[in-house]
């Protein structure tokens, strides 16, 4: 399941971080790339290391608070969260996100846009699956969340600059087909609960998506 969310972080409290974070220092991206991914690796790049930079930590709790994204990732655990920067040129080929990161598998990627949309041209993300590419410009607040295991690559920056929060999680559920189901599950829930209250309806669809959750769960 793919998802796009749209104001994942509130404006206001998004651009403070992010002004933050621009006075950080940015390292070359090829640092944690791997034999492969240095030949198509080119930004810059500012990890999250033991709760530091605090701008960073403080984006990443803002994002745990929405709804939506907790909702759909089931998170257990944040593998590895990073601020990508792309400027004139720089683009990121294709590749596969690793499975294991620190010897924890990796479930969930996700970008999180920080740019206003027509601060850079080009920097689409484009993801592979069976029917194709699909691309998406992520502008200032826009969230996509995806299963780690498709092919994908950020296309070149031809002008501005691309800043983007990135992260990998690991999930309680492991299938993302099950994740789907348990998403669109719970979307039916509170759409119930809010038309009509708690219903005989509710209580079943509250039953199948705890117990499906019971028994997928890790």
């Amino acid at each position: 399941m793919i998802l796009h969310i749209e104001n994942a972080v509130e404006p206001g409290t998004l651009d403070a971080i992010v002004e933050s974070l621009r006075n950080e220092h940015f390292t070359d991206g090829i640092e944690t790339a791997g034999r492969a991914a240095k030949q198509v690796k080119n930004n810059q790049q500012l990890r999250l290391q033991n709760d530091k930079p605090a701008a960073l930590l403080m984006l990443l709790n803002h994002l745990k608070k929405n709804p939506l994204f907790s909702g759909v990732t089931f998170a257990k655990q944040f593998v590895n969260v990073m601020v990508n920067q792309y400027q004139t040129n720089q683009e990121y080929g294709l590749h596969v996100d690793d499975a294991l990161m620190g010897h924890i598998r990796t479930d969930i990627s996700f970008t999180l846009g920080l740019s206003p949309i027509d601060d850079y041209q080009g920097g689409e993300l484009v993801i592979e699956d069976t029917t194709g590419e699909r691309s998406w410009k992520l502008g200032s607040g826009d969230l996509l969340v995806y299963p780690s295991h498709y092919l994908h690559h950020v296309n070149a920056v031809r002008a501005g600059e691309r800043l983007a929060m990135v992260g990998w999680i690991q999930s309680h559920v492991r299938s993302a087909e099950q994740r789907e189901l348990l998403f669109d599950l719970k979307c039916s829930m509170s759409e119930e609960l809010d038309q009509r209250g708690k219903t005989h309806q509710y209580d079943r669809l509250s039953k199948s998506y705890n117990n499906l959750l019971r028994h997928w769960a890790e």
